[in-house]
């Protein structure tokens, strides 16, 4: 039985894909790495309480594992952040860092 295409159909908001979502969430993670390497310039920037409280514990992690695990953990908190958080951080760092320098970052 063939099913026909409604305009409905059309009209409906796709479901972004698995490839997308990991995109994206690469993005914050990669985002998160930058501002985790600027101690001095987080103040300037709209960072959320969460994210403020894992950032401050970046200096105590040593070993290899534990920073690739603890970006890993950042870029989490980051995707739980909604897209105007997100936005207005990366606008931020972009403000601190210059638009030259941010188009070399991974943001």
């Amino acid at each position: 039985m063939k099913q026909s295409n409604t305009p409905e159909e059309y009209l409906a908001p796709e479901k972004p894909s698995k490839s997308e979502i990991k995109r994206r969430l690469e993005a914050r993670q990669y985002l998160a790495e930058e501002i985790s390497q600027m101690p001095d310039k987080w103040k300037q920037m709209p960072i959320p309480e969460r994210l403020l409280d894992a950032l401050k514990e970046t200096p105590n992690v040593r070993s290899h594992g534990g920073i690739r695990r603890h970006i890993q953990y950042l870029g989490k908190i980051m995707g739980a952040m909604s897209e105007e958080e997100v936005d207005g951080i990366k606008q931020a760092l972009i403000g601190i860092v210059g638009p030259k320098k941010a188009s070399k970052m991974k943001i």
